[in-house]
């Protein structure tokens, strides 16, 4: 799998988990500005992924990566806007399907054992990979709103912190579930998964991109339950950064392995 392919991947993941964590705050009284400014990273992001290899000539302008991706750029105007209700809804469901088929589609293309079963698992993992890092990134912004809005409640900060952890926990099952069902593959490689080098990254993207932030919303779920917003919000910019990291090296593994973990 080219590498051109794996950025056009690993953008429209981190896009599928901005947009899946904006769907968490649809009410929460932080102004236009907040939607406007997490709904363009999400473009900003799709458009870098899918603009440079069509630029380059990598993709066509009829591949179905590319057709699929142009879902969540039409509903870019409302799920950004100042829209609520059944548009907004509608609109950001139509992007985090357009990102999610996407994603699928390139996901198709590397996975080391084609079927259904690998593929829809595949996909999966690689969208958990990607809720993971757009839940606890949108967090932690929500978080800095706090600074500028004193009276916002902390249940919409608290929910999202939620929300996150059941993402990791999805992960988690998702990268264990594909390291059993792709056990025969991962280990047929020159460097196998489960030889010391292998299990050196699989550890780092483990432990360090989801058990670490696990452990960092527990206790921002204890700096929340005495409104500590600003001890939380700082808890977040660590866990975001691990989350990062752990999203990296799960590139990495799939570009040597062919599988999303």
């Amino acid at each position: 799998m080219s590498w051109s392919d794996l950025a056009v991947q690993f953008c429209l993941e981190l896009a599928f988990g901005v947009l899946f964590a904006m769907a968490f705050v649809p009410r929460a009284p932080v102004g236009v500005l907040f939607y406007r400014l997490m709904g363009s990273s999400a473009l900003a992001l799709i458009l870098l992924g899918v603009g440079v290899p069509l630029w380059s000539g990598a993709l066509s302008w009829g591949d179905p990566a590319v057709l699929w991706s142009a879902l969540a750029l039409v509903g870019y105007p409302f799920y950004s806007g100042p829209v609520r209700g059944g548009k907004w809804a509608g609109a950001l469901g139509l992007g985090l399907l357009g990102c999610a088929v996407a994603t699928g589609v390139l996901v198709s293309r590397s996975v080391a054992e084609p079927g259904v079963v690998s593929i829809g698992l595949s996909t999966l993992s690689a969208l958990a990979t990607g809720a993971v890092a757009g839940s606890v990134g949108l967090a932690m912004v929500l978080g800095h709103w706090y600074l500028t809005v004193p009276n916002l409640q902390v249940r919409h900060l608290r929910r999202l912190n939620q929300v996150s952890v059941f993402t990791m926990l999805a992960s988690i099952a998702l990268v264990l579930s594909s390291c059993l069902v792709f056990r025969e593959a991962l280990n047929a490689y020159d460097r196998p998964l489960f030889g010391a080098s292998g299990l050196f990254y699989l550890g780092t993207r483990v432990v360090v991109g989801l058990l670490f932030p696990l452990g960092f919303a527990y206790m921002t779920a204890g700096s929340l339950r005495f409104e500590n917003t600003r001890s939380a919000t700082g808890i977040l910019y660590a866990s975001t950064v691990l989350v990062l990291i752990g999203t990296a090296v799960s590139v990495s593994l799939q570009d040597s392995y062919g599988v999303p973990l």
